[in-house]
């Protein structure tokens, strides 16, 4: 029989024990961890005007990378979006600028400085104290950004947690799930959700298995 308990849990991590689970299906479940949980990240970014010292590809690499507190239950990814539109819609896309000047002084602009068009949005980066570029006087950046939901297979920045497997000593068939969660979500939500694509990848491939026999 096929047992998971959670051993450890706070709120950036959690430690599960398998127990009768098959390596290669213990395996693939760390992997869905990775890969297939869907989170919210920064796809598409508009530099308007960029007089600091850092080029343009450099400074869209770096905003891409910002992890955010993701809300996967009212946004939907794209090609699920039933809206038809490239620019996306209030279902699958979230607007956000930034605009910051230096004067007189240096100015440091940091994550905090991501501001959403609409005020009332819950998605944003996991920490406001994540630098992005240094100011020196009389230099300004104004950017635009467009976040929506994606999976780490797409790319990395969409990966909702780092995620380990191994056996448990002297306890053979017994393994250990540690999944740490980068802030998008909570890691026993990333657990839940690697879970269901699992169950609902068994069950398309159920179906598709007695769909090729019945029609043989």
């Amino acid at each position: 029989m096929v047992k998971l308990n959670i051993v450890e849990e706070d709120e950036k991590s959690i430690k599960v024990e398998l127990e009768g689970l098959p390596l290669a299906v213990a395996n693939t479940l760390r992997r869905f961890v990775i890969n297939e949980v869907p989170t919210m990240a920064i796809e598409e970014i508009l530099i308007i005007e960029n007089t600091s010292a850092m080029p343009n590809e450099v400074l869209a690499h770096r905003l891409s990378l910002i992890p955010f507190i993701s809300d996967i239950d009212r946004y939907v990814a794209p090609e699920e979006c039933d809206c038809g539109s490239k620019l996306g819609c209030e279902k699958c896309v979230v607007r956000y600028v930034v605009r910051a000047e230096a004067v007189d002084e240096p100015v440091t602009v940091y994550s905090k400085d991501i501001i959403p068009e609409d005020p009332s949005i819950t998605v944003k980066p996991v920490s406001p104290k994540i630098p992005i570029v240094k100011l020196a006087p009389n230099q300004r950046i104004e950017i635009e950004l467009y976040v929506r939901v994606g999976k780490g297979r797409k790319h990395a920045k969409w990966q909702a947690a780092i995620s380990s497997l191994y056996e448990k000593d002297g306890e053979p068939g017994k393994r250990i799930l540690f999944i740490e969660s980068i802030g998008s979500l909570p890691p026993r939500r990333i657990l839940k959700e690697a879970v269901n694509i699992f169950k609902k990848k068994v069950q398309e491939l159920n179906e598709k298995i007695l769909s090729d026999i019945g029609g043989s």
